[in-house]
């Protein structure tokens, strides 16, 4: 059967990609007016959104738990020696990563599972999880894949900026009181993640502002083999956005994507991102 991959819904891939790349996608869940759904499975990226400015209170998430991974372990190690590789968002913002461990560590012995530590979301795991999942239809060993992907973790840089502190706080990703100061200040911090863990870079008090800064964390980069914007519902910040970069850095491969629920769970949707991938 060769290599088989496994990822969580927070790549956001999709749907065509997963099935053509034959990539198992464990959900986290999204409580949404205190109803859990499945992401990706009762929830999209396209309705997401419309139910989110209905309610009265915002969505929270979970981490996909040790009894969802002990299920797909247990259905993709059916043959003798299969060989497994799960390449999951950042141990430091879910406990997604740790639960696939615990799932996976009765089943090591008889069979070789590994769980990869992406140290990043969206975007930039589903970079990973393409190039592992395509590198494994070719042929690729497990230590090939491994390898491939451990290559390209430490080339991945996600930045963005949030329209408020109030989202990030009440998942637990900041403190509570730094979103108090954020808002009366009505800061707008540039963030990034360093080891998979949110890191504030810049602070500034406008959109504008913030947007210079982004690009600024853009055109640091020597060489830039490729590039993601990454929103949800503000189309014109990213037009300006590209429109900067192209000035300094003509001719760089950009493309735009939204961001999925669980991360417009915890950045709200007016959040703008980017992920730069250095290359080789």
């Amino acid at each position: 059967m060769g290599v088989q991959i496994i990822t969580d819904s927070t790549a956001d891939l999709p749907a065509e990609l997963v099935r053509r790349l034959d990539i198992t996608v464990v959900p986290l869940t999204i409580h949404l007016g205190g109803k859990p759904l499945r992401d990706g499975v009762d929830i999209t990226k396209e309705n997401f959104l419309q139910r989110y400015a209905r309610l009265p209170t915002p969505p929270t998430s979970s981490a996909a738990t040790q009894k969802q991974f002990e299920a797909v372990f247990a259905e993709l190690t059916k043959t003798p020696n299969s060989e497994v590789v799960a390449i999951l968002l950042s141990s430091k913002l879910s406990d997604t990563f740790h639960n696939a461990s615990r799932a996976a560590t009765p089943l090591l012995g008889r069979h070789k599972i590994i769980i990869l530590d992406s140290q990043t979301i969206s975007v930039g795991l589903g970079m990973l999880v393409t190039a592992a999942a395509e590198a494994a239809q070719r042929g690729a060993s497990l230590d090939e894949v491994v390898k491939l992907a451990r290559g390209m973790i430490p080339k991945i840089y996600l930045g963005f900026f949030v329209e408020t502190l109030d989202y990030l706080a009440r998942g637990g990703r900041i403190g509570k009181a730094q979103a108090i100061l954020g808002g009366m200040l009505n800061i707008k911090p540039l963030l990034i993640l360093e080891e998979g863990k949110i890191v504030a870079l810049e602070k500034v008090r406008t959109r504008a502002k913030a947007i210079e800064k982004l690009v600024e964390f853009i055109t640091e980069f020597a060489r830039i083999e490729k590039m993601i914007v990454l929103h949800s519902t503000t189309l014109d910040d990213v037009k300006l956005l590209i429109e900067q970069v192209e000035l300094l850095m003509p001719g760089l491969d950009i493309s735009i994507d939204t961001y999925g629920p669980v991360v417009a769970t915890h950045v709200g949707p007016d959040a703008l991102g980017v992920m730069v991938y250095e290359g080789t």
